[in-house]
């Protein structure tokens, strides 16, 4: 009877997304996307102190507290390792901490990497390849995963429940379409920031993509990046921020994303801003005065269109109560 289920930290916590966000900023020319930092993340690292520094503000994977929850209320106790424990459980004192052992035979391992999972399948151990990197590539994995007898799961909610007998699946919420404030099993648990030296700056709105306000329902404020802005953003990863804008000279919160946009492959950066407020009216041309606070997270690809929502979802719920 399976008692423990050993799962690597980089598929509870969104990891590969805090190095890359770290690669970025380290060297924003490189012609690197994140599915090679996914794939080899330690190779690319120069030095480990902003990983360190930043390691606190780490979000889970959508899915992966609906799964820890369920694991519980099958008496399976779910126990997280990483190279990084000692650090982490300061941080996340709500996730179970242990190193790995290849000893306890009535486990489930769920691993990132193939090689790992293999070894242990020799030792009888049962285990699950989860994927964490080239998300979006089905004909890399389907060629990869070609005559190899190993379970395999895409996300959270694909799991291979079924093939340990469990009789009952983890519930997750609905799918969303488009960004709301309505909080899931994982928003209290995306409550990590770092509460930042205000960095000021005033910028013209200009137009974008137009994705925000039609594609995800959350209508945002595209800035125009001077240099005099880049000098002063250099030091802050690609991610989400929260912080106060004056637009008119009307005082609003907001919640804004710095960076690259890995899920839609732009290569630009921008800086798109989402004010707490109801408009009835474009303002492009008009100068947006913004105080950026607080560092929600890094910026991040995902597995589907839904789990960007829910991510977007949880950042304006909480950069709500930051600074409204």
């Amino acid at each position: 009877m399976i008692s423990k289920c050993y799962i690597n930290c980089e598929i509870i916590l969104d990891f590969n997304s805090l190095l890359f966000s770290i690669l970025k900023k380290q060297n924003p020319d490189l012609n690197l996307n994140l599915n090679d930092v996914q794939e080899n993340p330690k190779k690319y690292l120069e030095t480990q102190e902003l990983l360190l520094q930043n390691l606190c503000i780490l979000k889970p994977q959508i899915g992966a507290i609906e799964t820890l929850q369920f694991l519980e209320s099958q008496n399976i106790q779910p126990i997280i390792y990483s190279e990084y424990t000692q650090i982490l459980q300061q941080h996340f004192p709500y996730l179970k901490w242990q190193e790995f052992t290849d000893q306890d035979k009535n486990v489930i391992v769920i691993d990132p990497r193939l090689d790992f999972c293999e070894q242990l399948l020799k030792k009888q151990i049962q285990v699950v390849l989860f994927k964490n990197y080239k998300l979006k590539d089905k004909d890399y994995w389907n060629q990869i995963l070609q005559n190899k007898q190993i379970l395999f799961a895409e996300s959270w909610e694909t799991f291979p429940w079924q093939d340990f007998k469990f009789v009952t699946q983890p519930i997750f919420s609905p799918d969303q379409f488009k960004v709301n404030e309505c909080e899931n099993a994982a928003t209290k648990y995306w409550n990590t920031y770092l509460k930042l030296n205000p960095i000021e700056f005033t910028s013209q709105i200009i137009h974008g993509r137009n994705r925000g306000g039609t594609m995800l329902g959350i209508p945002t404020a595209n800035l125009l990046i001077s240099e005099e802005i880049q000098q002063q953003t250099k030091n802050l990863l690609p991610g989400v921020y929260a912080g106060i804008t004056y637009l008119e000279n009307v005082k609003y919160g907001g919640v804004l994303s710095i960076g690259y946009n890995p899920y839609f492959l732009d290569t630009p950066q921008t800086i798109e801003v989402h004010l707490y407020g109801e408009f009835q009216e474009d303002f492009y041309g008009a100068n947006l005065r913004l105080i950026i606070t607080h560092f929600l997270r890094p910026e991040s690809d995902f597995r589907t269109f839904d789990h960007l929502i829910k991510a977007i979802s949880n950042d304006k719920i909480i950069g709500r109560k930051l600074v409204c």
